[in-house]
C-alpha cells in the first residue's frame, strides 16, 4: 500500500482522546494508522529486502564452499595424475635404457654372425679349392671314378654339399640351363651367356679343364 494515498494518523484527534476516555475508539483507530506512516513503512520494507539478500548472500556462500570442495577433489585428482606420470615417465626411461641393452646387444651378435659366415666362407672355399684339385686329378688321368661333389657358397648353416652334383665332367653337357644355373649359383659363379658358355664355365668351377674333356660342350 502507498503510503501518500493511506490514512494517516491525526495527532489533535490523539490528544484529545488522551484528555476523553470517551474518544478511545478514536483514539485506536489514529493509533492503526500509524502504521502507514512512510518511515514505519518503509523500514519494513528494508527489513524484508535485506532479509531476501542475506538469504540469498547464504546460498551464494554454500554454492562457494561446494566450488571450494570441487576444486579440492580437482586439485588431489590432478596430484594423482601428475604422480601416474611421475611413474609412468620412470618405467619409459627403464624400458628405453632395456631398448639399448637390446639393440647393442643385437648389434655385436649382428657382428659375430658377418664374423663367423665370413670365416665359413673361407673355410668353404679353402675345400672347394682341394676339391677342384682332386676332381682335376681324376679327369687329367680319366680315372672311372665319380667327381667330388662341392660345397655350396650359399649355405646360411653348415658346411652342405652340393645337392644333385653331377658324377662324370661329361655329365655336364647333358644338363639344361635351369640346371646349370643352379650349380653356377651354388658355386657363386655368373650366370650369363650362352648355355655352352656357361657349361664351360661349370665345368672350369668344378675343376675340370677343356682339353681333358670328352664330348663337345
Amino acid at each position: 500500500m502507498d503510503a501518500a494515498l493511506s490514512p494517516q494518523p491525526d495527532s489533535t484527534v490523539m490528544a484529545a482522546g488522551c484528555e476523553e476516555a470517551a474518544n478511545i475508539t478514536s483514539m485506536a483507530a489514529q493509533i492503526r494508522n500509524c502504521q502507514n506512516l512512510p518511515t514505519v513503512q518503509g523500514d519494513n520494507e528494508i527489513v524484508t529486502l535485506l532479509r531476501g539478500i542475506a538469504e540469498r548472500l547464504d546460498r551464494i556462500d554454500n554454492n562457494i564452499g561446494q566450488l571450494n570442495a570441487r576444486v579440492d577433489s580437482l586439485e588431489d585428482c590432478m596430484d594423482r595424475l601428475e604422480d601416474r606420470m611421475d611413474r609412468l615417465g620412470d618405467r619409459m626411461d627403464r624400458l628405453e635404457d632395456r631398448v639399448e641393452r637390446l639393440e647393442d646387444e643385437d648389434r655385436v651378435e649382428r657382428l659375430e654372425d658377418r664374423v663367423e659366415s665370413g670365416f665359413r666362407r673361407v673355410e668353404v672355399q679353402l675345400l672347394n679349392q682341394q676339391v677342384r684339385l682332386e676332381n682335376s686329378h681324376i679327369i687329367a688321368s680319366s680315372l672311372d671314378e665319380d667327381l667330388t661333389p662341392l660345397y655350396s657358397l650359399t649355405a646360411d648353416a653348415q658346411l652342405q654339399v652340393i645337392p644333385h652334383f653331377p658324377s662324370r665332367i661329361d655329365d655336364i653337357s647333358q644338363m639344361d640351363g635351369g640346371r646349370v644355373n643352379e650349380l653356377l649359383r651354388h658355386l657363386e659363379q655368373g650366370t650369363t651367356g650362352t648355355l655352352a658358355q656357361r657349361r664351360t664355365r661349370l665345368k672350369r668351377a668344378v675343376g675340370g679343364f677343356i682339353r681333358y674333356t670328352t664330348s663337345a660342350a
